[in-house]
């Protein structure tokens, strides 16, 4: 007598079909050991395209992505260049992204002049307290 498996549900599908729904929709992390600008720098060097929602206590922001760039940044009472400076002040939190492309475009200067921009700030505010 043979023996035989179990048949698996992905037996019969195609390929396709297989990976489509395995295919991960997005990542989400706790930012504490890693910083916020070393993930960014990862999406922009993947040349990316997705939003990612951070949160830091009772402070939500979003920083979209297209094709590596970020193009649109805003919290709660800031959009553009300012909420990502401000988004990246924050020291904890934890971010979600989506594969969603951006709905709006408030941001044109590159990813690596707003991550030193940024940089540049936080070591302001450290030296000034």
């Amino acid at each position: 007598m043979r023996k035989t498996s179990p048949v698996s549900p992905e037996q019969g599908k195609s390929p396709d079909q297989s990976e489509r729904r395995l295919k991960p929709v997005g990542f989400s992390g706790t930012i504490t050991n890693t910083s916020l600008h070393d993930i960014i720098q990862l999406i922009c060097i993947g040349r990316n395209t997705c939003r990612m929602h951070v949160r830091s206590g009772e402070k939500k922001g979003m920083v979209c992505f297209r094709e590596g760039e970020i193009v649109h940044a805003q919290t709660n009472e800031i959009r553009g260049e300012e909420a990502f400076y401000v988004i990246l002040s924050w020291e904890l939190g934890a971010f979600s992204c989506d594969e969603k492309p951006p709905k709006s475009e408030t941001i044109q200067e590159s990813w690596d002049f707003l991550l030193m921009e940024s940089m540049r700030r936080l070591d302001s505010l450290r030296s000034a307290s």
